[in-house]
């Protein structure tokens, strides 16, 4: 390990300040951050560095530490976090687990589990306590390991980079860092750190990366963390550009109803791909693997205009004339209202899967037993016919509404005639709306061209 003079030492000090700079965007006054701080010489090197120079960039930060329960180390180790802590007038928080007996009801493998447990805890702690942001102390090995697992295990080229600088309000400002970077400012600086004797078990797969195939890996490029993150740089612009452009369209072109989300496909198919897999993630809240997406490709491939892909059990999409829904496919929701119009000067406003209907009456007085004054707002059934006798079926073929709409739209019936005189943007009875003294009028909901 070479040695770090003090110019190495600034060097080392402005690189962080600089990524602090690029990730709050230039201002990091009044920021509050969170540090997920292990005992680890990587993340007592980011609470050095944070507390170091939190006068200069004026943020507030605090520490959380997370007791796995697995070693019979770990409550020293929380320990001694708590004591650095305490020296440094930082805030401690802590909180522990049992992270095996998580693993075993959930038939989870050790290192899942305890990733799972960790991020909760991490996520509680900063909602309870106010901290914007958590900072972790991922670092560029990190990155390279994570490359390197996603790659055998099989990924796209977005998955498989797995971590980023910034992922909500999760960052990683050592991650344009090495380990030995690391390693020889805590050297420097003598730092005090534990050492966690887990992270040499070749058992887990990450360990057994880093202690054994990265060592080969170094014998043709001593530098591959460098190149790794280089890489790993490429598919950050990339994936930021494709974001952007799916950001946008959803911004112009999509709705959430309930508990669906609606949004036009952009006519180049790889973008339609990555809408599919980056609303996913968004809505459902968990990732679309190769095999889900490949069942969308080739169903796409196929050429029908109207089609469902089932992703996990009743949860998928289903996609028509150019629009996707997903949520809950299997089986639409039916909804009914009545509303009697019986009243003089009656208005009554409905909010229906974001199409608001506002039905007044025009001052007409009716009898309470007159039909003609109640009316039901529902979604469409089969059968379902205009007033002028036409199928409403065959109304939305002609205007090429797309087939899941027809579980959505609100279709107002006339409980004398049995028939739908009133489709938001579709369709309108207006004389017999005018003879019966009723008026609607629609806002929101979404608009088709004819």
């Amino acid at each position: 390990m070479s040695f770090l003079s003090k110019l190495g030492l600034e060097n080392f000090t402005k690189k962080f300040g600089e990524v602090l700079k690029s990730i709050f965007s230039e201002t990091t006054e009044k920021v509050s951050i969170l540090l997920a701080v292990s005992g680890g010489v990587d993340s007592i090197t980011m609470l050095d560095l944070f507390d170091s120079l939190q006068d200069k960039f004026g943020y507030q930060i605090a520490v959380a530490t997370f007791n796995h329960k697995l070693r019979k180390e770990a409550d020293e180790e929380v320990k001694f976090v708590e004591n650095l802590c305490k020296e440094k007038n930082v805030p401690f928080f802590t909180d522990e687990a049992n992270v095996l007996q998580y693993c075993k009801e959930n038939k989870l493998s050790v290192e899942e589990g305890a990733r799972i447990l960790r991020y909760r805890f991490l996520i509680n702690t900063a909602d309870k306590y106010g901290y914007e942001y958590i900072a972790t102390a991922h670092n560029a090995n990190d990155l390279l390991e994570t490359m390197i697992l996603r790659l055998i295990k099989g990924t796209g080229p977005y998955g498989l980079v797995g971590m980023s600088p910034i992922n909500g309000r999760f960052i990683k400002p050592l991650l344009f860092f090495t380990r030995e970077e690391i390693e020889t400012y805590a050297t420097y600086k003598k730092l005090r750190f534990v050492t966690d004797t887990s992270n040499f078990d070749i058992r887990y797969n990450r360990n057994f990366i880093r202690h054994r195939i990265i060592p080969l890996i170094k014998e043709v490029n001593p530098s591959v963390e460098l190149a790794s993150l280089r890489l790993a740089q490429s598919i950050w612009e990339l994936d930021e550009y494709i974001n952007s452009i799916v950001e946008s369209y959803n911004n112009q072109h999509s709705i959430k109803i309930g508990e669906y989300f609606i949004f036009k496909l952009h006519e180049d198919s790889y973008i339609q791909t990555e809408q599919i897999r980056r609303n996913a993630l968004s809505f459902f809240g968990k990732p679309i693997d190769s095999e889900k997406l490949e069942r969308f490709k080739n169903v796409r491939k196929s050429g029908k205009t109207s089609y469902k892909v089932s992703f996990w059990k009743d949860l998928g999409i289903e996609v028509s004339r150019g629009w996707c829904i997903m949520g809950k496919i299997s089986q639409y929701p039916f909804f009914s209202k009545t509303v009697n119009m019986s009243k003089d000067k009656f208005e009554s406003e409905l909010n229906i899967n974001g199409y608001f209907l506002k039905i007044s009456s025009c001052g007409i007085m009716k009898s309470t037993n007159d039909e003609s004054s109640i009316l039901e707002i529902r979604n469409w059934l089969e059968g379902d016919r205009l007033l002028n006798g036409k199928r409403v079926k065959d109304l939305f073929v002609e205007r090429k509404i797309p087939t899941f709409i027809k579980h959505l739209i609100p279709l107002v019936i006339s409980t004398q005639e049995n028939k739908v005189v009133y489709i938001p943007y579709l369709y309108e009875a207006k004389e017999y709306l005018k003879k019966i003294g009723i008026t609607i009028e629609t806002k929101g909901g979404l608009h088709f061209e004819s």
